[in-house]
């Protein structure tokens, strides 16, 4: 081909690419102005290309803080030392984490649990490996971390628990939350996925039991964010600073417990016994003390439980984990005696109406035995109730009926709902021959009415109840309701309660009295209870220490029953030593009170999980329980204000 021809030919085509590309170019030109066109009025690529170099992250606000009555802190937000992992950072994970393992003294399933973990989270922001370091663990990791590619070692805010076991129960926890609580979230269309999303965030807590599952709305606060500045795999490399909004504290909460009551209460359970202890004050209704033994120290879950503890605290046949003071339910045994005795005073019984105790009573072709194998001679009722002869009140009983008993005792509160603000309170069971019949598809029989009688069969009370049937008692009458939330967001101050109907100020005083008889006269089965070793200031009324020189002073008394009840049929257990008995088949014990006798502010109840007698077990730690509380005399001391609390927090943080 000549010369001439090829140039010819590479000149067209040079100018056909040539007007290609110039057309390409143009129509990118032509697009480009079109798209500068539109995001000059709309901004939205702009905003798409923040998206992909700015990121925001979320900061999980302080819990409010929980006081009791007086202002004592008894949950907080304090700081915690932990070492987090980048997986981004990190060529080896096992190698990595294998060697923090090794600095902390932690095991390799440890190890291999926190890879497994670490893998679930992000790539690019760190993941906890372990928090709750002690300030030299703290400083082991700080010193090897030129070693340690991609580990962080920081401080952070977490919830903090300073009184540990003494307010596990009424206080609860907070804990991480779980996958069930990110899906109950994408679940509710109010929440959805930003929820979701705020619950993966590796530092937010939720309240998962007591006050702090109860009060979470209240408690939480609402979270704050940061815009951080990202690159193309999403790697924070910076912070706009204008760009923040710091998270706001959730409300403060104040308490009806009183501390120190709350500590002595704790205390005075040993450290193998199992049961619940109430104080209540019989007008406002304010509970002084909900104390649960045995405990558990809730720190321990805040940045999740190991395997192990949490088996253990599980499987513990005390039941650690559980609120016995609300979740308990107990056959409440002579306890239930003055419901029976205002009961048979509603059906006509006399004052001078008494039975003879020879140790048993011969019904329904069967002997329903007292508990004193000797009987205990003539018997009205105030004897009765002194020395708590369950002959008297088998007869007793039959002479009210079971209807009328059932429905006096839950004028009472047994049997009752109180919302309190925690979950799982129990209400009981109090059961009449309709509830008997619709449940146990058979009729009531005479044998049910005795049981009914000393408080055994098939009822249930909660130490909660029991301190509130109590209070209704000290107060002559008044259907004082409990509460545990003394001041928060939401609350107010409880109606003065009522006097309950068909409640008779005399039958009253009769069953007062022989409670009276229980811990101060000769005989009673609470003498050991009512020894509070206490007399009143002559000048001021105020409770103080016995001494020699004010033992003319008049005395501090209170007025109790002691109760002791079965959980099993004795059968072959009948006559053998406490102590031989498997501790789950042993009795329960109990007791229940109000004082001081001369002008009744408090009540008090106590429940020891087959415990044994409850003049010699439960008896003695409300002794302890109702003399402190007589000494300390809370109502007469003004409570703190949530406002004056909350402002003292702001002005220090």
């Amino acid at each position: 081909m000549p010369k001439r021809d090829v140039s010819a030919i590479f000149n067209r085509r040079a100018a056909l690419m040539s007007f290609v590309g110039a057309g390409v170019m143009g129509a990118i030109l032509v697009r480009m102005g079109q798209l500068q066109a539109t995001n000059l009025f709309s901004r939205e690529y702009s905003a798409a290309a923040d998206d992909n170099r700015f990121d925001t992250r979320i900061i999980a606000p302080p819990r409010g803080i929980i006081y009791d009555r007086f202002g004592t802190v008894l949950a907080q937000t304090s700081r915690d030392y932990q070492v987090a992992v980048v997986q981004q950072d990190v060529e080896d994970l096992e190698e990595v984490v294998g060697r923090v393992g090794q600095i902390l003294g932690l095991s390799a399933e440890w190890a291999r649990r926190a890879v497994i973990r670490v893998r679930g989270g992000s790539r690019y922001e760190p993941q906890p490996l372990q928090e709750g370091l002690t300030w030299d663990e703290f400083n082991r990791i700080n010193v090897r971390l030129p070693e340690l590619t991609g580990i962080v070692a920081h401080a952070a805010d977490v919830r903090a628990y300073p009184y540990r076991t003494v307010y596990a129960h009424p206080i609860g926890y907070v804990q991480k939350p779980t996958q069930r609580d990110v899906e109950r979230a994408l679940e509710d269309p109010a929440q959805g996925e930003s929820r979701a999303m705020y619950l993966r965030n590796p530092m937010v807590r939720v309240g998962k039991a007591g006050l702090e599952a109860g009060l979470e709305q209240t408690l939480h606060g609402e979270a704050g964010w940061r815009k951080v500045v990202v690159n193309a795999r999403g790697v924070e490399q910076g912070e706009d600073e204008n760009e923040r909004r710091p998270p706001v504290r959730g409300s403060g909460v104040v308490l009806t417990i009183d501390h120190e009551l709350q500590r002595v209460a704790m205390e005075n359970f040993g450290a193998d016994q199992s049961g619940a202890a109430v104080v209540m004050d019989i007008y406002t209704g304010d509970l002084l003390v909900m104390a649960s033994a045995p405990g558990f120290d809730p720190n321990l879950f805040v940045n999740g439980i190991a395997r192990e503890p949490f088996r253990v605290l599980n499987e513990d046949e005390k039941k650690p984990l559980f609120n016995k003071g609300v979740t308990g339910v107990y056959a409440p045994g002579s306890t239930f005696k003055m419901i029976v005795g205002i009961a048979a005073k509603q059906a006509g019984v006399e004052d001078t109406w008494a039975v003879s105790c020879s140790g048993g009573y011969f019904f329904g072709g069967r002997t329903f035995h007292c508990w004193r194998a000797g009987g205990h001679g003539r018997m009205n009722l105030h004897d009765a109730i002194k020395h708590s002869c369950d002959v008297y009140f088998y007869q007793a009983a039959l002479r009210a009926g079971p209807e009328r008993i059932a429905a006096v005792a839950r004028q009472f509160g047994l049997g009752e709902h109180f919302d309190l603000g925690v979950p799982n309170v129990r209400d009981g069971l109090i059961p009449d021959p309709t509830w008997w019949r619709e449940n146990r598809n058979e009729g009531w029989t005479g044998g049910l009415t005795l049981n009914y009688g000393i408080g055994q069969g098939a009822m249930g009370v909660t130490p909660l109840q029991l301190a509130v049937m109590s209070a209704r008692l000290g107060n002559n009458g008044h259907a004082v309701a409990p509460r545990l939330v003394r001041e928060a967001p939401g609350v107010t101050d409880p109606p003065q309660p009522v006097h309950m109907s068909g409640i008779a100020s005399e039958h009253l005083a009769r069953v007062r009295d022989g409670m009276f008889g229980v811990c101060n006269e000769p005989g009673g089965t609470g003498m050991r209870a009512g020894n509070l070793e206490l007399v009143r200031h002559p000048e001021t009324g105020v409770a103080v220490p016995l001494t020699p020189e004010n033992r003319a002073w008049a005395p501090v008394q209170i007025a109790g029953k002691t109760g002791t009840a079965q959980v099993r049929a004795l059968g072959a257990n009948r006559g053998r030593h406490f102590s031989t008995i498997e501790w789950r088949f042993r009795d329960n014990a109990l007791f229940c009170c109000f004082g001081p006798w001369h002008e009744p502010r408090y009540a008090c109840a106590v429940v020891v999980e087959h415990g044994g007698a409850g003049s010699a077990v439960a008896g003695p730690i409300a002794r302890a329980i109702m003399r402190e509380t007589l000494l300390r005399d809370p109502a007469r001391r003004a409570p703190a204000r949530l406002a004056s609390l909350e402002s003292t927090t702001r002005s220090r943080a």
